[in-house]
């Protein structure tokens, strides 16, 4: 998987894969990316559940980011699931994976 990211057209939604990438890298390519779109954008961020991670979704809150609730019925028919997902990976048994949807601020 790679940091590239992706557009979702039906949603009106970008999608960031950070799933390869642990902090402080993660939040960097998160920044810059986010730093890239426009006001009121809907990012959608993928990356892995470890500890190293767990500060992204603050870090990007203290940017002035909305981070949008994940129960909120828009995201539910979305690929991955509210709760860490487990996803096959050849470098290793699992990957636990989460996602924030952030609203983009200026």
């Amino acid at each position: 998987m790679s940091s590239t990211p992706t557009s979702r057209p039906e949603l009106n939604m970008a999608q960031l894969d950070l799933t390869d990438t642990s902090c402080p890298m993660a939040f960097v390519k998160a920044r810059i990316f986010l730093d890239q779109c426009t006001a009121e954008k809907i990012v959608e961020i993928l990356y892995q559940n470890t500890p190293a991670n767990e500060p992204l979704a603050r870090s990007i809150q203290t940017l002035g980011h909305l981070i949008l609730p994940l129960s909120n019925d828009q995201w539910t028919n979305m690929s991955t699931a509210n709760e860490p997902q487990k996803l096959e990976h050849s470098h290793a048994n699992t990957l636990q994976l989460k996602r924030i949807i952030i609203q983009v601020k200026k």
